[in-house]
């Protein structure tokens, strides 16, 4: 992610010196601009970090955990249970990183008392807190653009449009069912004992530094 928009914001200020009517001096600015940008969610991720520590050491975590027990019996419905869950907190904050934040934890947790791979369960973390992030009509994102539709279309209206999203949910949950997207996952398999995938597991193995993963600490 870094590198991709590192990477953007170069090309974008290459661009604007050669074609566009910006100088060296202000595509700097633009730089700081964004930098200062991100003070609130930054603060924001701080707090709710801080916020989901005391959650867990106040058994919140816990009594997360037993509930989803309840209504979890394999690998899939783990998954769909980690979707469920970080599209709710998503739902509820209007904030996709303070939901993965809030979620990151309990997550972790089913995934590995259901061996849902780590990476995996990462790209559902993902993909579900960014599609209900785009889709809630009272997010940042369906804000911004009734926004800059000036009054013309009430957020409500706009969700029918946003067709990447929900193609990319339908997609994530056929895939939960229909594992057509697992070929890294087959190809590098996940090592539970050592905690990493079997590729990870031989190159420590041949440095010496493989040490068995210690799931009670």
């Amino acid at each position: 992610v870094f590198m991709v928009l590192g990477s953007g914001a170069i090309v974008a200020g290459i661009l604007g010196m050669f074609v566009g009517n910006i100088n060296l001096l202000e595509f700097a600015q633009a730089i700081h601009a964004g930098f200062a940008d991100m003070t609130e969610i930054v603060l924001l991720a701080i707090f709710i970090g801080g916020l989901s520590q005391m959650m867990e050491d106040e058994g919140g975590i816990a009594w997360i955990m037993s509930k989803i027990q309840n209504i979890t019996k394999d690998e899939k419905s783990a998954q769909i249970g980690i979707s469920v869950l970080v599209g709710g907190v998503d739902a509820a904050v209007a904030n996709n990183t303070a939901a993965l934040i809030v979620t990151a934890d309990v997550c972790r947790e089913i995934s590995d008392e259901y061996k849902v791979d780590p990476r995996r369960t990462a790209s559902l973390l993902d993909i579900f807190s960014c599609v209900i992030q785009g889709l809630i009509p009272y997010g940042n994102q369906i804000l911004l653009i009734s926004g800059l539709a000036a009054g013309a279309a009430a957020p409500v209206e706009i969700i029918p449009y946003m067709w990447y999203n929900l193609i990319l949910g339908v997609a994530a949950i056929i895939s939960i069912y229909i594992p057509f997207a697992d070929g890294v996952i087959k190809k590098d398999p996940w090592n539970w004992k050592y905690r990493a995938s079997e590729s990870v597991v031989k190159r420590r193995k041949e440095e010496g530094t493989l040490v068995e993963y210690d799931y009670n600490k």
